[in-house]
């Protein structure tokens, strides 16, 4: 499957599919036109595509992002407000997209170490998502606005010959 992540750039073609991005339901997560509004130079719009077409949509939150759920603000990463487009839900899409973002965050953030994230106790398609994806229960948790989010994490150890 052809999935590939992008850092989200203000341009013509980025912001027309994202005029066209659909998204039901935002009970769990954010809109790519609300993470990019709170996007600066800690939390980092990312896009995901599927043959170059934009399908789903995340932020990366370095520094004090990852400290507000447990984390080390010099070598964690905090991964907020995954979804992917309805049009393409249920094609392993998330799955795939989660299975390479240790890579891509090896490559563009080297400093990182771990990806941590916090997913609401109802939300399990997205539990099981994260677990395919060999995140873990931490153990750690916290009360969001829905209540009860478990904080999962991933170790990027491996990937490359400084690990």
């Amino acid at each position: 499957m052809n999935v590939s992540i992008s850092r989200y750039v203000n341009s013509k073609i980025n912001n027309q599919q994202i005029s066209e991005y659909q998204l039901k339901s935002s009970k769990y997560t954010g809109s790519p036109c609300s993470v990019i509004k709170k996007s600066d130079g800690n939390r980092i719009p990312m896009m995901i595509l599927y043959k170059d077409k934009l399908v789903g949509f995340f932020c990366l939150h370095l520094k004090e992002g990852p400290v507000a759920f447990g984390g080390y603000y010099n070598s964690d990463v905090l991964l907020r407000a995954l979804s992917i487009d309805d049009r393409y839900r249920g094609q392993k899409i998330a799955l795939r997209a989660m299975l390479i973002l240790p890579c891509f965050v090896k490559q563009n953030f080297p400093q990182i170490k771990r990806i941590i994230l916090a997913v609401n106790h109802a939300n399990i398609p997205a539990q099981k998502l994260y677990y395919k994806a060999g995140f873990i229960d931490s153990g750690q948790r916290r009360i969001g606005k829905l209540g009860e989010q478990f904080i999962f994490e991933k170790e990027l150890k491996g990937l490359n010959s400084r690990d």
